[in-house]
């Protein structure tokens, strides 16, 4: 793969999560004005239905955890991609840490799932869960979330499968993972005002986003040292 398909690829995903985002944005602007946040605990007071404050923070705790174990998966993924890094840390190394914390990151993330089937304002079960916008209460911003979820699934179970596929076709297959965190993003920023306001947990999202945006552009960026590699050939084979 060319270092200009590469670019090109890069670019394309991240012109569609943009947009993406903006779309998510527009769409829930009316929404927002409109009274109490859908599936909060005001929404739940206004229609006489009961409300576990518990759940509510192991939700919100889970999704944390989940979220920063996804960021921090992208960037070793990344890492692990990039040569110049194997000269200071061993790749195996690098290799078990993305294994295991990608795995935490999916299980903190299906634990947060889970908890909305307690909270019966919010209208969920495992169905709602397991199909994207399906659920009751706020279906899109949802099911941006149970989508990204499972495409994260699909890129973390595709190593079984590396042998039978190629490792050029499955590295493709599994770069779904840059996907898949998009629209958990969207799913973060679109589900709740909070991430939209100055706030310790809309800093954390931010800071999240722009460390996967920053490696992301750094491994699909051509570096100098490979534009001079391409530039003048034959001093570098001279050397």
């Amino acid at each position: 793969m060319t270092q200009r398909t590469r670019f090109g690829t890069g670019l394309l995903v991240l012109v569609v999560v943009l947009l993406a985002f903006a779309i998510s944005v527009l769409a829930m602007q009316p929404a927002a004005a409109a009274g109490p946040i859908p599936g909060s605990p005001l929404d739940a007071y206004d229609q006489r239905i009961p409300y576990d404050m518990g759940v509510h923070k192991i939700a919100r705790l889970a999704a944390l955890i989940s979220y920063v174990l996804m960021a921090a998966t992208i960037v070793l993924g990344i890492v692990l991609r990039m040569r110049y890094f194997q000269r200071t840390v061993n790749r195996g190394t690098v290799y078990g840490a993305h294994m295991t914390v990608a795995l935490s990151a999916l299980i903190f993330g299906a634990i947060h799932g889970v908890t909305f089937t307690y909270q019966p304002v919010w209208e969920i079960d495992v169905i709602h869960l397991l199909v994207p916008f399906t659920g009751g209460r706020q279906r899109v911003p949802v099911g941006l979330g149970i989508l990204g979820t499972e495409l994260a699934v699909a890129a973390g179970c595709s190593v079984w499968l590396q042998r039978r596929l190629g490792y050029r076709r499955w590295l493709r297959f599994h770069q779904l993972s840059y996907v898949a965190f998009g629209l958990i993003w969207l799913h973060i920023f679109t589900v709740h005002p909070e991430p939209r306001h100055i706030n310790p947990a809309a800093i954390g999202v931010a800071a999240g986003f722009l460390s996967c945006l920053l490696a992301f552009l750094i491994r699909v960026l051509p570096s100098r040292s490979r534009l001079n590699q391409r530039s003048f050939p034959s001093h570098v084979d001279a050397n």
